[in-house]
């Protein structure tokens, strides 16, 4: 079992797609990762090595933010947006739609939380 930031990789799956299952990292990133170690692209998780593993995760930390450091770090934005007084941070305030979605008729469940 391959376990990279507290998270089970799935052993069955090839790299590109298993690594996906990380928060911050798609198809993209997954691919940039493994052409950087130059990971061939039919090799099973099951089929690394212990050295391309680590090489794996000290690439990750060394070039990307995923997981809980990601998560901090768009908490923190979304919190410096609410301090600032604009419109993003009123609409995330008060929890409504902030990517100009309209509210007339859609967005019910996030009105009914404002009641």
């Amino acid at each position: 079992m391959f376990i990279l930031f507290g998270i089970k990789i799935n052993p069955s799956k090839k790299i590109r797609y298993s690594l996906k299952k990380l928060f911050g990292i798609g198809i993209s990133r997954a691919n940039t990762i493994c052409n950087a170690l130059s990971i061939p692209e039919n090799t099973f998780t099951f089929e690394l090595t212990d050295f391309q593993k680590t090489n794996i995760s000290i690439y990750i930390k060394k070039h990307f933010a995923v997981e809980s450091k990601l998560k901090q770090q768009i908490f923190e934005n979304i919190e410096d947006l609410k301090i600032i007084n604009c419109v993003k941070g009123f609409r995330h305030r008060y929890k409504l739609p902030v990517r100009g979605q309209r509210t007339r008729s859609n967005a019910k469940t996030s009105k009914k939380l404002l009641k």
